[in-house]
Order: C-alpha cells, then structure tokens, then sequence
C-alpha cells in the first residue's frame, strides 16, 4: 500500500497561504507604517506653516476666529501644506484598507 499523505494534515500551505500571500502581506504592513509616518510628518509641517504665519503676521497669542479675514489669510498662506496632508491621510487609509483586507484574506484561508 503506498503511503499517502494528506498534505493539509502535514502542515503543508494551503493554496491561499503560500509564501508570496504573506510577502503581499508584509508589503502592505511596511507600506501601512511608511504611510503613517508620512501623515505624520505633513501633519508637522503643516503646523510649522501656521506657526511660521503667526510669525510673519505677528499673531502669536491670540486667537484667530474661524472664517475671519485673518483665518482665511493663513489657510491660503498653507494650502499647499493642507493639501499635502490631505493626500497623505487619505494614502494612509489606502493602505490601512489593504492591509486588513489582506491580513482577512490570509486568516480566512487558515
């Protein structure tokens, strides 16, 4: 009788847990984190351009109301920081989806 064996019971991968699966999956984690830190940086960039507004305009303690002319002055001075943050957190949420979608995707298929 030859000797067979079920590669399932013998620890072998099953088809959707091969070595290239988890390579997708440690890709997706390391694009997760560079994303992360990217947000983060944008988001310190973008306040040192308030800061460095308030510098130039001599707005150092007081409060800039919401829609005042000043209000509107500072967010033109740093719309391209606002918006590069705006890329940024919304390639971070790309990459959070990927990455628990394939994280799923690996679980389900264990």
């Amino acid at each position: 009788m030859p000797n067979r064996i079920n590669a399932h019971r013998a620890g072998a991968a099953l088809p959707a847990q091969n070595p290239l699966h988890l390579l997708h999956l440690a890709q997706a984690a390391i694009a997760y984190a560079q994303a992360v830190v990217d947000t983060g940086h944008c988001k310190d960039v973008l306040k040192a351009g308030y800061l460095a507004w308030r510098t130039e305009s001599e707005n150092y303690d007081e409060y800039i109301k919401r829609g005042s002319v000043e209000w509107a002055a500072m967010m033109a001075a740093t719309a391209d920081e606002y918006r590069h943050l705006r890329n940024a957190k919304s390639r971070e949420y790309r990459a959070q989806k990927k990455l628990l979608a394939l994280a799923q995707q690996w679980e389900g298929a264990r």
